[in-house]
């Protein structure tokens, strides 16, 4: 009994944001620390004057505020806690506090804390006591007077403009689609930034993403300038690390921060083959990775048929399951030399519980990795109804129990909506279609009509593919 089916071959512009960032007249970045028995007492302060008055004086927005508590020992309880502190008078802090190794870290933010300054005194606002003061162009600053073990701050009063500073990105371009080549296996991505003023372009610093198991090298030497050319060498080992990326691009002036992103995305030649193994097709290696390749949840093995391996030398067949030669294994043919450039695949839509499709013709159409899918479903259903009905039995055996050799047992077939007695069941009188190969074919096609396009989309990353187009 052969298994296989027929298949019937068949100027963007760039957007251009701006993050802008109005710096402050004053600002100020304060840290101390102590240690206590072995442990180290770390916090930060950041701040910028909000309000009116003459020089430092007037109120000052507490940015941030940071503890870091480093322990002589390994903590052993990795946790993360979000907690709202009330100070009082009003006054709220969000903090995130993590535990990991030997460091607890909390960050606390808060959108009503302000420090007060009058005649060079620092306190916070709506509080008695005076915490801090202004020596020259330094701040100091402690935030609870009576403990001990806390640090007092301490940082330079940094002076900007006022004035407000710009930030874009001109490449990557948003959405913008990067392959890596198909000859010497590289992708290459350009970075440009503008800033106003001018002046402050080569002070952009520049996060861009890594690829596991991947080079990155950055001609410039460093993720720093107004224009970077950023090089990955070779494809990854997995499927994973293509896709959606992030490029983010920061200028920093004082306490001032301007910072934009733009979101691309990262393909491998779809028909070439240079993956890590590179013996046969990117699209083969990346897709058995993906849940594609395991029809209805389950785990077979798939190996790549070409177009000389038994069945694949037939032009129609883009894939088969021969349970003599080796176990639980599925093939798939040569899809890039047997397909259209949009691995087109065109198959009848037959359901048995849908009378509409046991006389009209109608067909189901997928694409790309869509069409791996219901191959590698249709497969399975031979599969399995070799190793349900058929495996480890004489063929006397088989043909006693399937006299029609449909591929289902006689006994079975009323049960599930068959003609016994009868090989094909559905669409046996269509000239095109009456050598469908029996009541089990039809099994496979029903599957494959039951696959939802789409289902795979975030997995197929090949140019071509569903995400390229």
């Amino acid at each position: 009994m052969k298994y296989f089916i027929v298949i019937f071959l068949i100027f963007i512009p760039i957007a251009v944001f701006g993050a802008k960032a109005q710096c402050p007249r004053y600002s100020v970045s304060m840290e101390g620390t102590t240690v206590n028995m072995g442990v180290s007492y770390t916090e930060r302060l950041q701040a910028h004057k909000v309000g009116a008055g003459s020089g430092y004086n007037g109120r000052w927005k507490i940015e941030l505020f940071e503890q870091v508590i480093t322990y002589p020992w390994d903590l052993n309880f990795p946790i993360t806690t979000n907690n709202v502190h009330d100070l009082g008078n009003g006054v709220k802090m969000n903090s995130t506090c993590t535990a990991a190794g030997n460091v607890i870290n909390c960050h606390s933010t808060s959108d009503n804390m302000f420090l007060e300054i009058v005649n060079n005194q620092v306190r916070m606002e709506k509080t008695i006591p005076w915490h801090g003061k202004i020596t020259g162009n330094t701040m100091s600053w402690k935030f609870h007077l009576e403990n001990p073990t806390e640090p007092v701050l301490s940082g330079v009063i940094a002076e900007g403009s006022g004035d407000p500073v710009e930030l874009t990105i001109v490449e990557p371009r948003e959405k913008g689609k990067y392959v890596f080549s198909p000859l010497n296996g590289t992708l290459e991505l350009n970075l440009e930034a503008r800033t106003k003023p001018e002046r402050h372009a080569d002070s952009v610093e520049w996060t861009v993403p890594e690829m596991e198991g991947v080079k990155r090298r950055v001609f410039q030497g460093s993720l720093k300038g107004r224009k970077l050319d950023v090089v990955y060498d070779n494809l990854p080992r997995d499927n994973s690390q293509f896709g959606k990326k992030r490029i983010t691009a920061t200028l920093k002036i004082g306490s001032c921060t301007a910072t934009e992103t733009r979101d691309i995305q990262f393909f491998y030649p779809r028909d070439a083959k240079n993956n890590p193994e590179g013996k046969y097709y990117n699209w083969f290696y990346y897709w058995k990775q993906t849940p594609a390749a395991k029809p209805f949840g389950q785990t077979v093995n798939i190996e790549f048929g070409g177009t000389q391996f038994d069945a694949c030398k037939d032009f129609h067949v883009p894939a088969m399951f021969k349970p003599a030669y080796m176990y639980k294994t599925i093939h798939i043919c040569d899809l890039t030399a047997k397909l259209d450039n949009k691995f087109t695949i065109r198959f009848p839509r037959i359901k048995r519980t849908d009378p509409s499709t046991h006389v009209a013709k109608t067909y189901g159409t997928t694409t790309h990795i869509d069409s791996f899918a219901v191959l590698m479903r249709h497969e399975f259903i031979h599969f399995n109804a070799y190793h349900t009905w058929r495996e480890g039995k004489t063929l006397e055996q088989m043909n006693t129990e399937d006299a029609d050799q449909d591929g289902i047992p006689d006994s079975l077939e009323p049960g599930m909506g068959f003609e016994a007695g009868t090989f094909q069941t559905y669409w046996g009188n269509d000239p095109d279609w009456k050598k469908m190969g029996g009541d089990e074919e039809t099994l496979a096609y029903e599957t494959m009509s039951e696959y939802t396009a789409g289902t795979y989309d975030q997995y197929d990353w090949g140019k071509p593919g569903k995400n390229w187009e």
